[in-house]
């Protein structure tokens, strides 16, 4: 118990004599760790933007103007049925007529047109919302079997065809770009706090031979620094924690404007994955500071 708290003592002394170097050492860690976290939000952000776009697609079947009433609530449960479908909704011939009405409301010329027509030329429509863009081709051809196929008119999927496609394509490279960078980001942030460490430690060379001298174990010797790494990560993923904590409370809400007023979706990330964000980027950053510091004292104790 006394070696163990001399260890402790003289990890706290380390920190305390190159107090400065010890701060900016921190300073290195705090700013690879936000790296890696700016990356991780921006990365949210991309997700939450493919999915409001997502959320805006959907597929509307129009009919014949003389469809059945009953084939049309037959196509509803139909399409309704399947594990793929998300939401449908049957647009009567009337709400389609008052819809038209007002979308071309500011175009007299249209609007005339059609009020010269005796009876209403739009039939009913059903709009599809699939709970994934994948499932689009499948609900469409569900629908288009041979009991529903002569009574359609058209379909808009053609029209959202490329957006869709478009916004899959998005969504995987998003995916695949956020992660490379965070990648690349942590794997820089790792080699600056290795050197860091390495500075820190280079001071103290002459400290480390005298005590090698007077015969102190390699351990003895080696624990101080490992416990001085420990403590300058854990003080790094306090300041990063609270940085981010900040940085979402203060950008968070002029980020909603960027989405219609939604939520980004990046605090309520967070909270749902702190644990392991904060257990994984500590342990990440202990286990190397303690590495590197073993290392570079061994370093010096072979001279």
């Amino acid at each position: 118990m006394t070696t163990a708290w001399r260890i402790f003592a003289a990890s706290w002394k380390h920190f305390a004599r190159n107090l400065w170097i010890g701060l900016a050492t921190v300073f290195v860690f705090t700013v690879a760790l936000l790296s890696v976290n700016v990356l991780i939000a921006t990365n949210v952000m991309l997700e939450q933007t493919v999915a409001y776009f997502e959320e805006k697609i959907d597929v509307t079947i129009t009919f014949q103007p003389d469809t059945p009433e009953a084939l049309l609530t037959q196509a509803r449960f139909y399409v309704q049925s399947f594990p793929q479908t998300e939401s449908v909704r049957l647009v009567t011939p009337q709400e389609a007529y008052d819809a038209f009405k007002e979308r071309y409301k500011s175009n007299a010329k249209i609007l005339e047109a059609v009020t010269e027509l005796s009876v209403n030329p739009l039939g009913a429509q059903l709009i599809i919302k699939a709970k994934e863009t994948k499932d689009y081709p499948f609900l469409l051809s569900a629908v288009r079997n041979p009991q529903f196929e002569p009574f359609i008119r058209s379909s808009s999927y053609d029209d959202h065809r490329d957006a869709i496609s478009s916004i899959r394509d998005a969504a995987r490279s998003m995916r695949l770009f956020g992660s490379g960078l965070v990648a690349v980001f942590a794997l820089f942030g790792l080699l600056a706090a290795f050197n860091a460490i390495r500075v820190a430690i280079y001071t103290q060379r002459e400290e480390i031979a005298i005590m090698r001298l007077v015969g102190a174990s390699s351990a003895y010797i080696r624990l101080p620094f490992v416990l001085e790494g420990v403590w300058l990560a854990t003080l790094a993923c306090v300041v990063t924690a609270l940085s981010v904590w900040a940085a979402i409370q203060v950008g968070e809400p002029r980020l909603q404007t960027m989405f219609a007023g939604s939520d980004p979706g990046i605090m309520a990330f967070y909270v749902a994955n702190r644990s392991f964000l904060v257990f994984t980027q500590f342990g990440i950053m202990a286990a190397l500071s303690a590495m590197v510091s073993w290392i570079a004292v061994g370093r010096y104790i072979k001279r």
